[in-house]
């Protein structure tokens, strides 16, 4: 029997030049202190954004006994800790990023996607490897639209699952999924994924208002981090222990504060080997609820970015309209007064050119992008659907 004691925590790692973080330098030094003291195997880390947070976090895991799957390059936040050796690490962007023109919610600059880890199995089996995949979705991408927000993340959660397809074996999936289990994004991975969520959902919520840097928060809590496992045929599975982590508090600047703006999930997983592997003709297939939630859902978001994209274009002929005659005025022959007006044309039209050119470019590639982004996942989703010959009955 293989016995695995999993985490993920979201650490707030944002940087502090600009607010976007709190404490945060003091806050991973807590953190990274505590890692030595852990009983975990492994550890899900989100929004480690910086050289600094994953510098400090990084070396306290390595004392601690940790490996740490950081490659170099993109990484969207996200680090991986593992008391087994790491046999590989890879991270995959998502296609659907956030709007261009909203940087302060950091989403289009962040680069979010899933980290795909495979450790070792237990004294090197290399039969009994386990596979990882640890994410960060988009948070709200409409504040008022939240079946847009469910949208965004069908189509990045598509993308897992595609890497899900290709993966052989136990998968235990875990992060920070924006979402709770009463969202329909939710309940689209649960039909989809033949994954099972290893912490009763909305039990042991992650957001809540007795987190010091949560305590003005009116909403309710809920969790929005989780772990799940998509069992190998080879296993049967149980899970215990499901609790928060990193729940306590650090004294930093006299007040004692919350070690993340999210409190972490932790869960224990056993994993038993079965005599007689479940075939995979056998396997259950897609809920078909869930492939059309799913379909219903990328329509939407499909026509949003064509709105947006449409929306963009328009603007930026308004634009290049406007400079266009502001040029033929100023060549026609000076009457009058008119010079000053002709000037003030002249100045209209090189302030009309530049960001004419820029939401022409915004609205071409960004649109396509997003509309590549839907299509790539409707591309996941009918193959899918191939899989269920209930779908096609």
């Amino acid at each position: 029997m293989t016995s695995l004691r999993l985490g993920t925590f979201n650490v707030w790692g944002l940087p502090e030049t600009f607010g976007f973080g709190d404490d945060v330098s003091s806050r991973m030094r807590e953190i990274a202190s505590r890692l030595e003291a852990s009983d975990l195997d492994v550890l899900m880390i989100q929004e480690a954004w910086t050289e600094e947070v994953r510098t400090t976090l990084g070396e306290g895991a390595r004392r601690a006994g940790f490996f740490v799957a950081d490659p170099p390059g993109a990484n969207g936040g996200l680090m991986t800790l593992s008391r087994r050796p790491i046999v590989e690490a890879h991270f995959e962007r998502f296609g659907f990023r956030g709007d261009p023109e909203r940087l302060a919610s950091g989403e289009f600059l962040g680069g979010k996607g899933f980290q795909s880890v495979v450790i070792d199995g237990e004294r090197g089996d290399e039969a009994r490897r386990i596979s990882l995949v640890n994410t960060h979705l988009h948070a709200r991408y409409r504040r008022a639209r939240p079946r847009l927000n469910s949208a965004v993340r069908v189509a990045q959660l598509l993308q897992v699952l595609r890497h899900l397809a290709k993966t052989e074996g136990t998968v235990v999936i875990g992060g920070d999924f924006n979402c709770s289990d009463e969202d329909l994004e939710y309940a689209v991975f649960a039909g989809l994924s033949r994954a099972f969520e290893l912490g009763g959902g909305s039990q042991h919520p992650t957001l809540s208002k007795t987190n010091y840097y949560k305590r003005h928060r009116t909403s309710e809590d809920k969790r929005i981090d989780f772990l799940f496992v998509r069992p190998g045929s080879d296993v049967t599975w149980q899970p215990s222990d499901a609790r928060l982590l990193f729940a306590e508090t650090a004294r930093i600047r006299d007040i004692d504060r919350s070690l993340s703006d999210h409190f972490g999930f932790r869960a224990a997983l056993s994993l038993t080997p079965v005599v007689q592997p479940v075939a995979a003709s056998s396997a259950s297939p897609p809920d078909p609820r869930a492939l059309a939630l799913a379909e219903e859902l990328l329509a939407l978001g499909d026509a949003e970015a064509s709105r947006r994209r449409a929306f963009h274009l328009s603007s930026a002929g308004t634009l290049a309209t406007v400079a266009a005659a502001a040029v033929m005025v100023r060549r026609a022959p000076e009457v009058d007064r008119r010079h000053s007006l002709r000037g003030a044309l002249t100045s209209a039209a090189w302030l009309s050119v530049v960001p004419a050119a820029g939401l022409g470019a915004l609205g071409y590639f960004d649109g396509e992008g997003k509309r590549g982004a839907f299509d790539d996942a409707r591309a996941v989703l009918a193959e899918l659907s191939r899989r269920d010959p209930r779908a096609t009955a």
